[in-house]
């Protein structure tokens, strides 16, 4: 091959490789040579803003006040996991005072934990937090006892993720 054509195929792969690492990066990776991902940080926290009745599904947290990886959606209320790894998690709920309502946190459609409140005239609190590996795909999310409401008039349910620890457990 001519000197020209190694130089140019050096120099496509040389900056086509930097704009991916470039565009990696920029969605909070870290990457080596090759191009594999070494580290990888998500972290995520939204808050519901719905004050209407509950449906069946995932309950929909739509105002998001971080989501570094990208990894939750704010239209399904679902964390997947991008990595394999050791996540924390933590939820709350704040039920409205005329009802009692149960809140539950999913890990691929099993519940893991769950959080309640008893109403009773007041507007009480529960919260969670929990650890669990993860593999790549899994899905993490919460659901409330259907049909009843938040109290969302001010920022108390939320729902929040880490990895802590990047790895296959």
């Amino acid at each position: 091959m001519p000197a020209t054509v190694l130089f140019f195929l050096f120099l496509s792969f040389t900056f086509g490789h930097a704009r991916e690492c470039y565009s990696t990066k920029f969605r909070c990776c870290c990457c080596d040579i090759n191009n594999n991902v070494k580290e990888k940080f998500v972290a995520f926290t939204a808050i519901t803003t719905n004050g209407g009745r509950l449906s069946y599904g995932p309950i929909i947290y739509d105002k998001v006040v971080t989501n570094v990886g990208k990894a939750y959606s704010a239209w399904t209320g679902i964390f997947h996991a991008p990595v394999p790894g050791v996540y924390s998690f933590t939820f709350s709920l704040m039920g409205l005072y005329s009802n009692h309502i149960y809140m539950f946190l999913y890990k691929n459609h099993v519940e893991v934990t769950r959080l309640y409140t008893g109403g009773g005239s007041r507007h009480e609190v529960s919260s969670n937090t929990v650890y669990l590996a993860l593999k790549k795909g899994d899905e993490v999310y919460t659901k409330g006892t259907a049909w009843k409401k938040l109290y969302a008039a001010e920022p108390y349910n939320l729902f929040s993720g880490v990895l802590i620890k990047k790895g296959n457990f």
